[in-house]
């Protein structure tokens, strides 16, 4: 019996090295890649800030919030992405306090980014269905300032109910940090919290579907303008 015990344990024990070896090998994988995805997305992003602020010219309304997605894009390659890299190739998880900033940042990042969009199309929109004054009425430089003001606020408060409910158990193997370990092993992923989730499905969805109405609304008018274009031409040569 001590025999089949022991056995038994041995089999368990060597499982679970197997595992950690997988993730130990897949590590460097993740922090190489991560590292890439840091390096391109920080010099791409910083470029078009660069353009916009350095040009006059390029100052617009639909720009201001290209750069306001810039930047949101920005708190994850700049700062989550290296972190996340340095963690998963040191094998030290990282304390929990620091883990939630990090994770909050990621969040805040993703949710002002799709948030961006959404006032980048809806910008398109009336830019090309509505006429000049109306544009000029709306997207004076106040009214923008507090549009991108609003983009961040909101992303905030849906952080906050998600920071009190954030948890990091440390299962699998203990040198990868959380979220690397949620990803090798299958264990609690950042955005499992149900607020969380929820909250970045529905700004998916919701981004999608103004994305969609205001490019569907623009391609109808740009449509009827061709049309309309043509019929005129041939009316012409018919002349």
């Amino acid at each position: 019996m001590k025999n089949i015990f022991y056995s038994s344990n041995m089999q368990n024990d060597s499982a679970q090295l197997a595992d950690c070896d997988v993730g130990h090998n897949a590590k460097i994988s993740l922090a190489v890649l991560y590292s890439l995805m840091c390096l391109f997305g920080t010099i791409l992003n910083l470029l078009v800030v660069y353009l916009v602020v350095t040009f006059k010219k390029l100052r617009t309304a639909s720009n201001a919030f290209i750069v306001n997605g810039c930047i949101a894009d920005l708190l994850v390659c700049a700062f989550w992405m290296p972190n996340e890299a340095v963690g998963i190739y040191s094998g030290s998880p990282f304390p929990a306090g620091y883990q939630a900033f990090k994770d909050a940042l990621l969040f805040l990042g993703i949710t002002v980014s799709l948030l961006s969009h959404s006032l980048i199309a809806v910008n398109r929109y009336v830019l090309i269905t509505k006429s000049p004054v109306t544009y000029l009425s709306i997207y004076q430089k106040r009214r923008t300032e507090w549009m991108i003001s609003a983009s961040w606020l909101s992303a905030l408060g849906f952080i906050l109910p998600w920071i009190t409910s954030l948890r990091y158990p440390q299962e699998g193997c203990s040198y990868l940090p959380a979220s690397a370990a949620s990803l090798l092993k299958g264990g609690k992923p950042i955005f499992s919290d149900p607020f969380a989730a929820g909250t970045l499905a529905l700004t998916i969805i919701g981004q999608t579907m103004v994305v969609l109405y205001c490019y569907l609304k623009i391609f109808r008018r740009v449509y009827a303008s061709i049309s309309l274009m043509l019929f005129f031409t041939a009316c012409l040569r018919s002349l």
